[in-house]
This record gives C-alpha cells, sequence and structure tokens, in this order.
C-alpha cells in the first residue's frame, strides 16, 4: 500500500450535533435533541496550539450538526481568522439570514457548502423539513450577490430515493453561478444504516458516474466526486486514496480527536481528546492506523489494488472484517470475465442452461468439474453402483453474484440405499479434509496460474447427490431439513441434484431452497 508523509491540509470542527434537520440518509445521528460540548474556549486552544506547533496553512472546516445553530459561532470563526486561518462552513442553509451572511462576510467566511438532495418533494423528505428547497434555493441567490467567497458549493448525496432526479437537479443548479456541484453515493452509517432501501447499487452508481462524466466534458458548472470509494474507469480512471489522518483530521463535538467524522467511532481510532492532550501533539505521534495502512488479504490479488488503495477507511466492515463497499464486487463482470478465462483454456464451449422459474442465482460448473461429475455418477446408464444414491462434494468460489464449482470430490453416504442415504458427521469431516488438501496444493497443480485470485477464494460450496430412482427431480423431507441445517452451519449452501440415467440436473440456493440458474460449461 501507499505511503504519504503526514501534511495536515484540513481540520473539521464537528461544532455541534444539534440539527434542526433528521436527515434519513444523515452519516451520524444529529438531531434537534443532539448537544455540543466544546466550549468556544476548548475550540480556540485547540486551534492556539495548532497554529503555533503546525502552522495557519490548514483549512479549517466548521461543521455538525448544523453549525449555524450555535449561538456563539461567529464570535469562534472571528477568532479564526485573526489567528491567520482560512475557514469554511458545512450547512443545511435553512438558517442562512441576512444577518447571517453579513456575520459570515465579516469574519472571512471563504468557502462554503450546502445540502441539496433532489428536487423538492424528494428533498424535503429526506430531511424531513417542509419547505426548506425553497428556501435554500433563495439563500443561495443571496449569497452569490453578496460575491464575498471564494467558493460556493452545493453537495448531492446521492441514493436509491433521489439519484435519478440528479439531472433534472442539475438544471437548476447550473443556473445558480455555483462554482461546483459535489456529489457522493450515500454511506450505510450512522442513520443511514437503518434505511437499507436507500443504498445504491450498480445500476444506480452507473447512471451517476456517466451523467458526471458527461457533463465534466463540457464547460459547464463542474461536477466534484466526493471521497468515498475508489470508482475506477467509471470516473474517467481516477485513482484514489482515503487521506483521512495523512491530510486531514477532526475535533469531534465532545473534543475527540479523530481521522474523517464519517470513519466508524470506534475506541480504537480516537487519538486522545483535545481537552486532555494538545491537537499537535496527537497529530505528531498518533494517527499511526491511518498512515501505515496495511494491506488486507481481500485486497492482496486484486489487479484494482495500486489505483484503489484498499478503498477509504470509512467503506470498511470492521465488526466482519471486509469492504462493506468494493469496486471489484459491484462493477466487475465476473460472468464475462470467467467465460473469456474458460474459453482461452478449453477453447470452444458448449453452454447449457437449466432455467429458474425464480429470480435467482447463477451457479457456473466448469467443464472438467463436469466432466468428474458425469463420470462419477455414471451419466446416461444403468450402472450397479449408480442404482443406489451417491454423494459429491463440490469446491468452487463466489464472485459478484455467481458461484463456480471448479472441483468435485467422492463422498458416499454412511449407508447407502436407494433414495435414501445416510448423513452423519464424518461426511463433513472428510469434506473439509478434501477441501483442505485442494486448497493447499492448488498453487502447485496445472491450475496455479488461474484467474481465482481475482474474483474469490477457494472454499466447499456444498454437496451434489443423485436420486437414482426418482423420475421427476425433488428435494425429499430429509433433503430439505439437511440443507436447511447446512446453510445455518456453513453460510450460503449449494445442493445440487441428479438423476444419472435421465441426465437431468438441477441446483438449489440458500435457506429458502431457491433453485439456482445452473450453467454448465462443456468442451466442444
Amino acid at each position: 500500500m501507499r505511503n504519504v508523509k503526514p501534511d495536515l491540509r484540513v481540520l473539521l470542527i464537528e461544532i455541534t450535533q444539534k440539527c434542526n434537520a433528521k436527515c434519513d440518509h444523515c452519516g451520524s445521528r444529529c438531531d434537534i435533541n443532539s448537544g455540543e460540548l466544546l466550549s468556544k474556549e476548548d475550540i480556540l486552544n485547540a486551534l492556539t496550539d495548532i497554529k503555533n506547533n503546525i502552522g495557519t496553512d490548514v483549512m479549517i472546516n466548521i461543521t455538525g450538526g448544523e453549525p449555524l445553530m450555535r449561538s456563539d459561532l461567529f464570535d469562534i470563526t472571528k477568532e479564526i481568522t485573526k489567528m491567520g486561518f482560512d475557514w469554511g462552513l458545512v450547512t443545511n442553509g435553512t438558517l442562512i439570514t441576512d444577518d447571517v451572511i453579513k456575520s459570515m462576510k465579516e469574519t472571512g467566511l471563504k468557502t462554503i457548502t450546502i445540502s441539496i438532495d433532489g428536487l423538492k418533494e424528494t428533498h424535503e423528505s429526506l430531511r424531513h423539513m417542509p419547505g426548506s428547497f425553497d428556501i435554500i434555493i433563495r439563500n443561495i441567490k443571496k449569497l452569490k450577490e453578496a460575491d464575498f467567497l471564494d467558493h460556493l458549493q452545493v453537495t448531492f448525496t446521492s441514493n436509491k430515493r433521489n439519484v435519478y432526479e440528479f439531472p433534472s437537479l442539475y438544471e437548476i443548479l447550473d443556473t445558480l453561478g455555483l462554482d461546483s456541484v459535489r456529489t457522493s453515493c450515500i454511506d450505510m452509517i450512522g442513520r443511514a444504516g437503518d434505511h437499507e432501501e436507500l443504498k445504491l447499487g450498480r445500476k444506480e452508481l452507473l447512471f451517476i458516474t456517466d451523467f458526471i462524466n458527461k457533463i465534466n466534458a463540457t464547460k459547464r458548472t463542474p461536477i466534484i466526486w466526493g471521497c468515498p470509494h475508489y470508482l475506477g474507469d467509471k470516473l474517467n480512471n481516477r485513482e484514489f486514496y482515503c487521506f483521512t489522518g495523512i491530510y486531514a483530521a477532526s475535533i469531534l463535538y465532545n473534543g475527540d480527536i479523530f481521522a474523517c467524522p464519517n470513519v466508524p467511532r470506534r475506541p480504537e481510532f480516537i487519538q486522545g481528546n483535545i481537552k486532555k492532550i494538545s491537537f499537535s501533539k496527537a497529530w505528531k505521534d498518533g494517527f499511526e492506523i491511518f498512515r501505515n495502512k496495511k494491506e488486507h488479504e481481500y485486497c492482496r490479488d486484486c489487479r484494482y489494488k495500486e489505483t484503489c488503495g484498499g478503498d477509504s477507511f470509512h467503506s470498511w466492515d470492521y465488526d466482519n472484517d471486509r469492504p462493506s463497499f468494493c469496486y471489484k464486487d459491484i462493477f466487475d463482470k465476473p460472468e464475462r470475465y470467467f467465460l473469456k478465462k474458460m474459453k482461452q483454456q478449453y477453447g470452444s464451449l458448449n453452454i447449457s442452461v437449466v432455467k429458474s422459474d425464480e429470480i435467482a442465482p447463477k451457479v457456473y460448473i466448469e467443464p472438467r468439474a463436469y466432466e468428474e461429475l458425469k463420470n462419477l455418477f455414471r451419466f446416461g446408464t444403468r450402472h450397479p453402483l449408480n442404482m443406489y444414491e451417491q454423494q459429491a462434494g463440490l469446491v468452487g468460489y463466489k464472485t459478484g453474484d455467481i458461484c463456480v464449482i471448479k472441483y468435485i470430490f467422492e463422498d458416499n453416504g454412511y449407508k447407502r440405499y436407494k433414495d435414501n442415504a445416510m448423513f452423519v458427521k464424518r461426511i463433513m469431516d472428510t469434506a473439509r479434509y478434501e477441501t483442505d488438501v485442494i486448497k493447499k496444493n492448488f498453487p502447485y497443480s496445472d491450475d496455479k496460474d488461474d484467474y481465482i485470485g481475482e474474483h474469490g477464494k477457494l472454499e466447499f460450496l456444498g454437496f451434489a447427490h443423485s436420486h437414482p430412482v426418482q423420475s421427476e427431480l425433488r428435494y425429499s423431507i430429509g433433503d430439505e431439513l439437511l440443507h436447511k441445517r447446512l446453510v445455518k452451519k456453513l453460510g450460503n449452501y449449494i445442493g445440487i441434484l441428479i438423476n444419472p440415467k435421465d441426465e437431468t440436473i438441477g441446483a438449489y440456493i440458500g435457506e429458502k431452497i431457491i433453485q439456482a440458474e445452473l450453467v454448465i460449461l462443456e468442451k466442444n
């Protein structure tokens, strides 16, 4: 991973958590009842320390909550300017009045970012602020007329409820004389985590990034993509690096010294408190976890790691130790890439599909694995060894929305008898052992230069078993109970059911035992 020398350029001061809005997509949980625990003296003492020990070439961004709810805001910002710092403001724009604009100008405001999250009805619904849209547009016009700002910006947080309104909203914003429009995607943190329905998918992200690229190819008001997430070639191959703790830091509403306020506020990330330690000391001696970012195992074999840099700290799922957002998972076309590699390896392919009646995941069987499956179950014949139920283990990997079966191993039931083989603990022990053998020997096999590292890890996916007497493929009651038990034990378990003589096959997946779309690859 890339290491960069620390150089504080931006300090965000969360001056309050009190807010007159209650946004569904709020990255924290600010509302009218939230408080402010930092006094004016606490803030100014911290800034005096920064001035003396770091310097004044640091942009101070005042944020919240809603900063304009703090009664001594302009007393504080007046002193900030006197110290020699430039300062900016992040606001929802509803509390701006003529007097507020006068105070902004007198106390040296340089930049302002105002939030608008859709057209009138959507914006007011997301923020629970009836009438706010027209007030904000009016206040933006007043700020433009006052003509004292270095940069006037509107920010738009895209989510599933508002993303398709962005082009129409942009047409309004483009008439206001803004210096830029900043957009980013909702992150499922803070109150936003309670609204999973707002999370953007691949389709929505493609829509908004395509629109950004289209506008930025013109000379209209530029659209800036905010700091969340590496988006690769979707934004003209833009590299990404999370500079929290390197170029940026924050003082939270309670005085905690922190990185970007969007990073989960876990105790291990707090670098002290300005009431107990000087900010400059924390900046000099702390932030180690952010500055020496280690390459995570999840990213190790990813082809994007040099340009992605492991994505942002706030996009990591620290409880499950994996990204909560990953470009590779969302934008890669695993099926296209997988089939391309298969054709390179096997030449011409015959592809047959066992359709599902439901909207269901896809399960692919590689040509070699399918050949082994046919041989093991003796497809197309009545053989003395396939007249009783047989079972085989499935090893492969998951990539995006598909599962790929790559290897097969034989695993007989404890007692074989027609359609009623018993399933005992020894079978799972054998499955674990065989999977472990495959994983350990994979680097030394002919597949050592294969593509698995780019898309997923080899793992045990499930079992295939036969019903040699059944004319119609269907799970027995015992099969259903076992499938559900294994889903709870292993996760998203795949079960494949086979009638060997008729060469019929089906795949079933998940706790609800949905029939998957089974894609069988055979070498021509």
